[in-house]
């Protein structure tokens, strides 16, 4: 079962298998996977150790690192999140595998020519290619599109862009079922689009089937564990 080989439970690879990130295709109401490319996802964690981080602590560690407020954290709790991201040694596989419980991915195709109006849809976050440009990437995103939105908002889109299911579809939503919308409360605006923190971006570029696009991502977590290392001294220091 897919499942139990990749670690996960089931609602993460039907998440898997809606994105395109896990190729199968659907007969009636039941998913036949590729037994392939399932090994190719678990060789990508191997040895990667720990259960995945939560909503709230994957959302937590990128508000975090950007230096966003957290007031919900104790200075403990900072310290404690700090020390478990400064042992991945930045490390691509552990990140993929820490962040998987961040939101629940589908692919849609969307007209390109809406794409930019999606992007700046109230509730609309920016995140992996979409964001990628706005931290110094060098990824262009025409074409294409990744958010973040609630699950009503989710489907709003649908509804006012014409939004079709496609595992190969242009457009990722990535939906924050949390009530908490932690998309929004750690989002920045950047040229008038809301956009995800780098961490989430990363850990979208790394999920990313294009070669480019998860080096871009590595590259990006990197920048994000040094940067905040550099603080952490800083604030020792002083």
């Amino acid at each position: 079962m897919a499942a139990e080989r990749l670690g996960v439970n089931v609602s993460r690879v039907r998440s898997l298998l809606n994105s395109g990130r896990l190729a199968g295709r659907r007969v009636g109401s039941v998913w036949l996977v590729d037994s392939s490319d399932v090994e190719r996802r678990r060789a990508a964690t191997k040895g990667v150790k720990g259960r995945p981080l939560s909503a709230r602590v994957t959302w937590t560690s990128a508000a975090l690192f950007d230096g966003l407020g957290t007031d919900w954290l104790s200075s403990a709790e900072r310290s404690r999140l700090s020390a478990r991201w400064q042992t991945s040694g930045g490390a691509a596989q552990v990140c993929r595998w820490w962040m998987q419980s961040r939101a629940t991915a589908t692919r849609y195709r969307i007209a390109p020519d809406d794409i930019a109006e999606l992007l700046k849809f109230e509730g609309v976050v920016a995140g992996g290619i979409s964001a990628a440009s706005h931290y110094g990437t060098g990824l262009g995103h025409s074409a294409e599109a990744e958010i973040y939105a609630s699950t009503a908002t989710a489907k709003r889109l649908v509804d006012e862009f014409f939004l079709l299911a496609d595992p190969q579809g242009n457009l990722t939503v990535h939906e924050v079922t949390a009530d908490t919308h932690w998309h929004c409360r750690t989002a920045r605006i950047v040229e008038g689009v809301q956009v995800a923190p780098r961490l989430i971006v990363a850990a979208d570029l790394l999920d990313s089937d294009d070669t480019r696009s998860r080096s871009a991502g590595a590259a990006l977590l990197t920048d994000v564990l040094s940067s905040h290392r550099e603080r952490q001294g800083q604030l020792v220091a002083s």
